[in-house]
């Protein structure tokens, strides 16, 4: 069993309690999606507090529609310097006065915003930061994880597995592999961007050398690579040509169903 850790995103409230049993793709956390755009006016117009409340040209509970004029800065002799333009449909709520905000309700029916657990298990901690499920479809691993999240077929390159073959790992990564996340024997810089340059998803493997994780940080190579203790190799290679999930954020593997 693995216990997976999920950042509970900034706003989002626990659908979920510690001890539930959750499936995968369940949601977990929700966000309402908010229903009010904030428009500072004395930061759009440079206009001190005291003058705020002279420029505005649209009052509590007046609608406001694309193009209409919400705010006009004028010079001394009375001419036009600025002017704020709504770029949405909505209600005037309030101005405050102490922030200089404009608060308008818009008209659009937001969605609100879900968090979807990855995996099957049990909730073993719940609280405003971080929900920890414990699962048997994931794996989390204390080696090197870079670039971004990814998703694909698990593609074994077989022949990076013989005695020789790690050293010649290269050669047999071909097409067979695009769109694929690629377990290997052996990680190394030239085969990574040679897998990202045939549209590999991803790489899966047991060693990388210290010079080819600084130049491919420093490459910023955006396709996920992972190396993971050899102990996991024959329970991962039992997921060929089934999707996986590579989360580098928490150097996890996601087993799909």
């Amino acid at each position: 069993m693995t216990s997976l850790p999920i950042s509970l995103p900034e706003g989002f409230t626990t659908l979920i309690s510690q001890g539930d049993h959750v499936s995968s793709d369940q949601v977990i956390a929700r966000k309402e999606a908010s229903k009010e755009e904030i428009v500072n006016i004395l930061q759009s117009l440079n206009i001190s507090r005291s003058k705020a409340k002279k420029v505005l040209k649209k009052a509590p509970g007046e609608q406001i529609h694309p193009g209409d004029i919400i705010a006009v800065k004028k010079n001394f002799f009375g001419k036009e310097k600025a002017t704020l333009i709504s770029h949405i449909s909505g209600t005037i709520l309030r101005y405050e006065r102490d922030t200089g905000n404009l608060v308008v309700r818009t008209m659009q029916d937001a969605s609100p915003l879900e968090l979807i657990s990855p995996v099957a298990g049990v909730v073993r901690l719940c609280n405003n930061k971080e929900i920890v499920i414990e699962t048997e479809d994931a794996f989390i691993t204390k080696g090197i994880a870079l670039g971004n999240n990814g998703e694909g077929e698990l593609f074994i390159l077989k022949e990076s597995f013989t005695d020789t073959g790690s050293e010649n790992a290269l050669y047999y990564l071909d097409s067979r592999a695009e769109g694929k996340i690629v377990l290997v024997s052996a990680l190394s810089r030239d085969l990574i961007i040679k897998g990202e340059s045939i549209g590999v998803a991803g790489f899966i493997g047991t060693v990388i050398q210290d010079r080819d994780i600084d130049y491919l940080s420093h490459r910023e190579i955006t396709i996920p690579v992972m190396a993971i203790d050899s102990n996991y190799i024959s329970q991962i290679r039992r997921w060929e040509d089934k999707k996986i999930l590579i989360i580098t954020q928490n150097k996890a593997i996601i087993l799909k169903k």
